[in-house]
């Protein structure tokens, strides 16, 4: 239908070069066609959401309203750790000495309350670097243990020049992390959040014999960089996550007034709790603010209540079993049909979702898979039922047009549409011209209303009716059109059953709405 309302621009050419002539004219009739088109539900609707039960369309909804991943609960920042080696005594190295005593050193890592003993990296890297204060080549082995990829320990070696303690030889090399896995449990496996290193420094076994002093310092550093998860093990915290979401539907601030009635809906929300953690969910409010201003707030017995979320089961990726709870809604226990013939172009949620509400139960042991997300969805069959009482679509767009005194010009006319309607809807169509300041210049409306298919008969297994609808175009529009700046266009929506009362109507299977949309006119003509 909305098709239609911006065909009806046609009006706008059909009308653009209008004005009187003080120079002798004649006048003559046209009829040109613009534009034929067919609407049908699924220029409204995706076709996913449509489907038939009992010969009408039923909206069938299973979607996800938000999620939250591994990211939502773990983000490591970017991480540099530093380690030096400072000469203890002054003596002259002999080739192939060795600076290090192979002790493993542990790097605490600050992320919080989160007590991580094992994650795998999906992306990021980390950047090595080494610093030679001696005066012979040197060679570097760095091993990071805990981070492994195929069972292999990560593993650098350098060559670094020889340098100075004030300009030393440095190196720098550049590792992928993508599939390593990192257990921070630290070298005996009873913390959490430490990543290992050992530092091997030996210097070059064919170079000369060189002095070392307690000024000379060896180091090394290494930075984790935009390091992405998709697995993580340990506990995360009692964590609250306090939010609110906001999701505007346009095609709701166009209707302007009047009342829509829909059918006794029920639909479930579904908290499908893909973590190996438990937690709780709460929905503060829920709530929706039509055109007019005029809110309307969810009512359910668990709205404003904690509900109970357990924790995924599974061993693996590959076998993770979601924990459902879900909130049933009904026209016995909520508003939902007040909620939704509010028209609300504006929705607002606002919720609450804490993990391990009681502390760290699993020991340690929670797990989250970045694949396996926390979902609320929404689910539910909502049949097409619908009344419409004067419901008023209503939009408003630019429309600038023009004039040439010197050429042929439409004196005056009109618009028609031939349409053939198989939807249960009757719909009443106005035209308003405006100026800059959008005030009314002029209001073009139809001679009469499309009408609704329950008046028809059936053709091809569906009830269609015919209707001719025209919208004069006076010569008195014709003189102030070129102050024409914008258009609004208004459409009333009734539904009625055969005997003329306004009541639900359901959408049959396969309605459509076809048109053609014309002009007869006027002409102006000059020599």
């Amino acid at each position: 239908m909305k098709k239609l309302l911006f065909v009806l621009l046609g009006l706008g050419l059909a009308v653009s070069s209008c004005k009187k002539r003080d120079k002798a004219v004649w006048d003559t009739d046209w009829q040109v066609p613009l534009v034929h088109d067919s609407l049908t539900l699924s220029n409204l609707v995706a076709d996913s959401l449509l489907t038939v039960v009992g010969g009408n369309y039923v909206l069938d909804i299973n979607s996800s309203l938000f999620e939250f991943k591994l990211s939502d609960f773990v983000a490591l920042p970017d991480t540099t750790v530093e380690s030096t080696f400072p000469m203890a005594l002054n003596f002259a190295a002999a080739p192939g000495t060795s600076f290090t005593n192979g002790t493993i050193e542990e790097h605490p890592m600050n992320i919080g309350d989160v007590q991580l003993k094992k994650i795998r990296v999906k992306g990021g890297g980390i950047e090595l670097k080494v610093y030679n204060p001696i005066g012979t080549k040197t060679y570097f082995t760095i091993k990071l243990p805990g981070v492994t990829k195929n069972g292999a320990v990560l593993t650098q070696n350098f060559v670094a020049p020889a340098g100075t303690q004030s300009n030393p030889g440095v190196v720098t090399g550049l590792v992928d992390l993508s599939g390593y896995e990192l257990d921070l449990t630290g070298q005996y496996g009873l913390s959490y959040n430490r990543i290992q290193s050992l530092l091997t420094v030996t210097s070059d076994p064919d170079g000369p014999t060189v002095n070392v002093t307690t000024s000379d310092v060896i180091k090394f550093r290494f930075s984790m960089k935009d390091v992405e998860l998709d697995y993580a093990r340990g506990y995360f915290g009692s964590q609250l996550v306090s939010d609110t979401v906001y999701a505007t539907i346009d095609a709701m601030n166009n209707i302007t007034d009047g009342l829509l009635d829909v059918d006794a809906m029920t639909f479930d929300l579904a908290i499908e709790n893909g973590l190996k953690v438990n937690g709780k969910f709460k929905i503060n409010s829920l709530k929706n603010i039509n055109a007019a201003g005029n809110t309307v707030s969810l009512n359910h017995p668990n709205i404003g209540t904690w509900n109970t979320i357990n924790a995924a089961t599974g061993s693996n990726v590959n076998n993770i079993v979601p924990s459902n709870t879900t909130l049933h809604f009904t026209p016995g226990n909520s508003n939902f049909e007040q909620f939704i013939e509010n028209h609300g172009a504006k929705n607002e949620l606002s919720f609450q979702l804490q993990m391990n509400p009681w502390g760290n139960v699993s020991g340690g042991w929670d797990e989250i898979y970045d694949e396996h997300p926390l979902r609320v969805k929404l689910n539910g069959m909502f049949p097409l039922n619908v009344g419409l009482t004067d419901l008023i679509f209503q939009d408003t767009f630019a429309l600038s047009l023009v004039n040439d005194p010197t050429k042929t010009n439409v004196k005056s006319g009109q618009i028609w549409v031939n349409a053939m309607n198989a939807f249960p809807f009757e719909g009443s169509l106005e035209l308003y011209l405006l100026d800059a300041n959008y005030q009314t210049i002029a209001v073009v409306s139809g001679t009469s209303a499309i009408e609704s298919s329950v008046f028809g008969s059936v053709v091809n297994g569906i009830m269609q009716k015919k209707s001719q609808v025209y919208f004069p175009v006076s010569e008195s529009v014709c003189d102030n059109i070129a102050s024409v700046k914008h258009c609004m266009i208004k459409l009333k929506l009734n539904t009625y059953n055969a005997g003329g009362a306004n009541v639900q109507v359901p959408i049959p299977a396969n309605a459509f709405f076809k048109f053609k949309l014309g002009a007869n006119l006027t002409l102006e003509n000059h020599l």
